[in-house]
């Protein structure tokens, strides 16, 4: 099938979807972009991590390391702010630690509420869609009666294309929601708690 082909199936597609379908398909690309930036943002996000047996017994020269060798990742700017605030001392340290969570948070959460928002909307305007084609369906009976099923079948088409399409638009953008939050969810608290391992380790080693 060639690009023309496909596009003139589409451009098909909406008409007989009526207007109601196009805000659809365009929540839908809309909503898709975002899930897949904020996918991409995960993979940086998660970034490296200090091993566990390294995390144990990290010091400056394990910290130097981490630091020389990696440049991305959400551990990597704690462990940043935590080497360039530790001269200031604990208190210092854990509000910069404080401070780059509550961004980090903030950055992460205007997207994937935006993606919640778009999955919530497409059914509701798949229903508007269905309504708006029984209007038209009825609108047709008025003028026409029963006798010609052709002239019925645009009205109940414009209703079933936009159920279908709002559902079709939801349904797998909140499963991809849910993922997504669940990993970073994951993610965060798996960094903080290394994060914290290392702060400790570093502000008190006699305990270690």
């Amino acid at each position: 099938m060639t690009e023309i082909s496909v596009l003139e199936a589409v451009v098909q597609i909406l008409s007989r979807g009526g207007w109601v379908l196009v805000p659809i398909f365009l929540l839908g690309w809309f909503a898709w972009f975002l899930t897949i930036e904020r996918y991409f943002f995960y993979k940086t996000l998660k970034g490296d991590f200090i091993k566990k047996k390294v995390l144990a017994n990290a010091g400056e020269v394990e910290l130097a390391a981490f630091l020389k060798t990696r440049k991305k990742g959400y551990f990597y700017k704690l462990v940043k702010a935590i080497d360039q605030n530790r001269v200031n001392g604990e208190v210092a340290v854990r509000h910069a630690m404080e401070a780059l969570r509550h961004d980090t948070d903030l950055n992460l959460s205007k997207s994937l509420k935006t993606i919640s928002t778009c999955a919530s909307l497409a059914p509701m305007l798949g229903l508007l869609g269905t309504v708006s084609g029984m209007v038209h369906t009825f609108d047709v009976i008025q003028l026409f009666g029963f006798g010609n099923p052709v002239l019925l079948a645009d009205g109940i088409s414009e209703a079933l294309l936009t159920t279908q399409a709002g559902l079709l638009v939801a349904f797998p953008l909140m499963l991809a929601y849910n993922y997504l939050t669940e990993r970073i969810d994951r993610l965060e608290k798996k960094v903080w708690s290394n994060a914290l391992v290392l702060e400790r380790r570093l502000f008190h080693k006699e305990e270690s």
